[in-house]
């Protein structure tokens, strides 16, 4: 079995909330092994929460777009 066949299979098993948990712990651990400091992984951080916030609006005007379209059509 192939290594992302392995991936999947622990992901559609794995409780979403104890996998954010050791993403989280594992994501830490590499940038402070990596040099980062605990400010630049805040200012990761924020900046992680500002794309995130950037998409949901992006989707959230396309999903109203087509609303919107299909009021216009139907």
């Amino acid at each position: 079995m192939s290594r992302r066949s392995n991936l999947d299979i622990i992901l559609k098993n794995m409780d979403t909330e104890k996998a954010t948990k050791i993403l989280a712990k594992s994501l830490y651990k590499e940038l402070v092994n990596n040099g980062f400091t605990n400010r630049d992984i805040i200012n990761f951080s924020k900046e992680m929460l500002e794309y995130m916030a950037a998409e949901m609006r992006k989707q959230a005007g396309a999903d109203a777009s087509r609303k919107k379209d299909r009021l216009l059509i139907g």
